[in-house]
């Protein structure tokens, strides 16, 4: 007889876009958080510096402070016809990376809010959180 244990998917959202993340030490006592996204084919991932009248745009939080990544992959930037604007947006992937430093702290926290669209409908925004050892 065998038992499946699908325990860890109870309240877990099914979501086109699947992030990982991982701290890298630079030198001394500098990291670099880097998340990379990989993007079901059909779906697309926005920009966190597209039009603000178009979707929501992808944001890293850490702590309690919004803060920029840098953007590490190709993308397009095109008229949105649901949106009825350019907007900036990845495909298949996407790699985000930001410079931390240790600074006596043991771990760094935080998440990232996304909104993915398939070109005839999107889904509402999502958070996925992350603790990364340092």
């Amino acid at each position: 007889m065998v038992f499946l244990n699908f325990s860890h998917l109870i309240g877990q959202k099914l979501s086109p876009v699947t992030w990982s993340f991982e701290l890298l030490k630079t030198k001394g006592s500098d990291y670099e958080i880097v998340a990379p996204a990989n993007i079901k084919n059909g779906w697309t991932l926005y920009s966190q510096f597209t039009d603000e009248n178009g979707p929501v745009p992808t944001a890293f939080v850490l702590g309690n402070v919004t803060v920029p990544f840098e953007e590490k992959s190709k993308f397009t930037k095109e008229f949105d016809p649901i949106f009825e604007v350019d907007v900036i947006k990845f495909k298949e992937h996407a790699i985000f990376t930001h410079k931390v430093t240790k600074a006596g702290k043991n771990e760094v926290t935080g998440y990232v809010t996304f909104m993915t669209c398939d070109g005839e409908k999107c889904l509402p925004p999502s958070d996925v959180e992350f603790t990364l050892k340092f």
